[in-house]
């Protein structure tokens, strides 16, 4: 039996993982922290509660994620998803652990052509806070040695998320406004789970592994599709993502393309699930 310590199970992520990897009683021993119990940018702590635990996998889901908070929260982003990071690689490499690091599309500027897919060698190249500091902490990460940075892109799942937050505005407007020029794959929690454990049993070579659910699509018609799906019959209104900074003048710039290659992941035998069926799925729940 492994024992997997896993940081952040008070996140979107984290909890869903938590309760998947506990149910796993033949396979792992599971401990978890949340903010409250364990504060991940202090180095003596973390170092601390590795060294109590001696995990065999570290698995890092807290992140501060509020893209536009980061721009003017810097300090606080550039503490939680980046040096906190290279606290926990610092432990991991001490007790001979292997770090898996959660990171994010929005370590490329999103420039590249629309009709490719970012691919894991390709150099980064963040524009947002969030990005940067996302990197940072990606390149903390490969100081642990043993170490997966998965990159995921469109994180939905459990609590605050924009496919719940678009099926309550139907209930309430006749017509919505979204994004129609940005492209990527929306990824459930559920399929980056799978995507998680599959890595913890294969243990393929160590590196970043892009980590989202397989297609892609844009804000704009994944809206449509999952509101068909819903038998919604709210108007959903194409804008782009220059109408959507006039309206909207202190958000962060996002990327135009988020689209995220796994053929490296389909190298190692893993084949997420397609995000209109993932989309399906969680929509049974709603």
């Amino acid at each position: 039996m492994k024992k997997v310590l896993l940081v952040g199970q008070d996140g979107m992520l984290g909890s869903e993982l938590c309760s998947r990897l506990t149910s796993y009683t033949d396979k792992y021993e599971v401990v978890s922290t949340t903010l409250q119990t364990l504060d991940i940018t202090d180095l003596e702590a973390v170092k601390t509660k590795v060294n109590a635990e001696k995990p065999y996998f570290i698995i890092n889901c807290a992140a501060y994620t509020n893209v536009d908070g980061c721009e003017t929260n810097y300090d606080l982003a550039e503490a939680v998803n980046g040096i906190a990071v290279g606290n926990l690689s610092e432990a991991a490499k001490e007790v001979g652990a292997t770090l898996i690091q959660i990171s994010t599309d929005y370590v490329f500027d999103g420039k590249l052509d629309v009709e490719k897919a970012y691919t894991e060698d390709m150099i980064p190249n963040p524009v947002s806070a969030y990005g940067k500091t996302k990197l940072m902490g990606e390149e903390n990460a490969k100081k642990a040695e043993k170490y997966y940075i998965l990159r995921t892109a469109w994180l939905y799942g459990q609590g605050k998320n924009f496919v719940r937050t678009m099926l309550n505005a139907s209930q309430t407007r006749d017509e919505v406004t979204v994004v129609c020029d940005q492209h990527g794959s929306p990824t459930s929690t559920t399929t980056l789970c799978e995507i998680i454990e599959q890595i913890m049993e294969k243990e393929p070579e160590y590196g970043i592994y892009h980590s989202t659910n397989e297609g892609f699509t844009t804000w704009y018609e994944f809206t449509t599709q999952f509101y068909d799906i819903k038998g919604i019959k709210t108007k959903v209104k194409p804008i782009t993502s220059e109408q959507y900074k006039a309206m909207y003048p202190q958000s962060s710039d996002r990327p135009f393309n988020s689209k995220l290659s796994k053929e490296k992941l389909h190298s190692v035998g893993i084949y997420p699930t397609n995000y209109v069926d993932a989309v399906k799925e969680y929509l049974k729940g709603e």
